[in-house]
């Protein structure tokens, strides 16, 4: 039955209750929302499209677990109490993946707290049907072999826990009660076509109805300004020497020539390619101007070949003697290549910079790095052969 009548459920919950008892992302910036709407937070507009959120002083305001964990994440990533709202990621893959693993395992005991789940599979039935499962597995090994036999044993305990983990959660009558009432609450919702498109800086108005709306999918205008998941690779926010920014990050691996490289090796490689280039040019360049556009092709990659390696041999021979050292929050820390070639990389905010090439480091230097770390590194001037790095403070806003 359509009703807007709101229960006692968190958004989160009802996001759970309403998607076949799981919770989806959209459970995430609609618990921010409702922190907005019971004046936890503030979320306000900084410019067109520029949305902000803002820590007020802590009150007596009862949170659950889950709660909790979305409020001490934006205090992590806060500087002066403010953040963007797209600074709001909580992480390269992996640790937003374990960041919202912990979210989720909060919403789902709060829903069976409330007595709205319990385990489809749980552990004492989990048991029995293992058990069950050795009875076919002794038979064929007793018609067959013991491979037969092992072989089945192993493919129904997979099979169970495969069933365990995709349909962790079940309903219960209270469950199915509030899942019924709130799946009222989004057909109604869902009638007004402009309430779709409301952001969140909307919540002065509609209160909580805007944070259930955005965990029942009919709000995504609420929810879509607020990416509380996997950050970008090559965008970061970062506060370290001032207001917030946007950083643009970038990997090279080809351009600029040399890069990360000691200048050594990169003297050698470029006086490689400057002889090997200029023999082939000396030797078969007059015949490959005579050959027209055939030959054109071929004769412009030498001159390019001689012109990279002269441009890596002046950086590299600059960087013969010359170090600087930089200081700042690691913004970003990634991993590229397959496991036999992989190459680390290492981008610092230096204060000033609106677009940073991250440093290719060594696997050495780059182990027991944290993003958000402060550090201070040693690098050459041109190519950023990183020297040493090491570690000042922890945490500095970026996100």
């Amino acid at each position: 039955m359509r009703s807007l009548e709101l229960g006692a459920e968190p958004p989160a919950v009802a996001n759970f209750l309403t998607h076949g008892w799981r919770v989806t992302d959209d459970a995430v910036p609609a618990t921010l929302v409702d922190l907005a709407a019971r004046n936890v937070v503030d979320i306000e507009q900084r410019g067109p499209g520029v949305v902000y959120v803002r820590l007020r002083p802590a009150s007596d305001v009862a949170l659950t677990r889950y709660e909790r964990r979305v409020l001490d994440h934006l205090r992590a990533i806060a500087h002066d109490g403010v953040v963007p709202a797209e600074a709001l990621t909580t992480g390269p893959q992996h640790e937003s993946a374990r960041w919202m693993r912990g979210f989720v395992s909060g919403v789902v005991a709060d829903a069976q707290a409330r007595g709205l789940s319990r385990e489809a599979v749980g552990g004492a039935v989990f048991t029995v049907l293992t058990g069950a499962a050795l009875v076919p597995a002794a038979l064929m090994w007793a018609v067959w072999e013991f491979e037969a036999g092992l072989t089945a044993f192993v493919a129904a305990v997979a099979l169970l826990g495969w069933i365990r983990q995709r349909h962790p959660q079940r309903e219960t009558p209270a469950g199915m009660e509030a899942a019924s009432r709130w799946l009222g609450v989004r057909a109604e919702l869902a009638e007004n076509p402009v309430f779709a498109t409301h952001s969140p800086l909307q919540v002065e108005l509609w209160d909580r109805l805007l944070a259930y709306g955005a965990a029942l999918g009919v709000a995504a205008g609420a929810s879509r300004p607020l990416p509380m998941g996997v950050e970008s690779d090559t965008e970061a926010w970062t506060a370290d020497a001032g207001p917030w920014r946007l950083v643009r990050v970038s990997y090279p691996r080809f351009w600029p020539p040399g890069w990360g490289a000691d200048p050594i090796v990169a003297l050698l490689v470029g006086l490689g390619l400057v002889v090997g280039f200029g023999l082939l040019l000396y030797t078969t360049g007059p015949a490959l101007l005579d050959a027209g556009l055939f030959g054109a092709v071929p004769f412009g990659i030498a001159c390019a070949g001689v012109v990279v390696g002269v441009a890596v041999v002046v950086m590299a021979a600059a960087d013969w003697r010359t170090a600087v050292e930089v200081t700042g929050p690691i913004l970003r820390l990634r991993v590229y290549g397959d496991e036999d070639r992989s190459r680390y990389y290492v981008a610092v905010d230096d204060g000033e910079s609106e677009a940073i090439r991250a440093w290719k480091v060594s696997r050495a230097h780059y182990v027991g790095l944290r993003q958000g770390d402060v550090i201070t590194a040693r690098l050459t001037r041109n190519l950023c052969c990183v020297r040493w790095i090491i570690r000042t403070e922890n945490a500095s806003p970026a996100g």
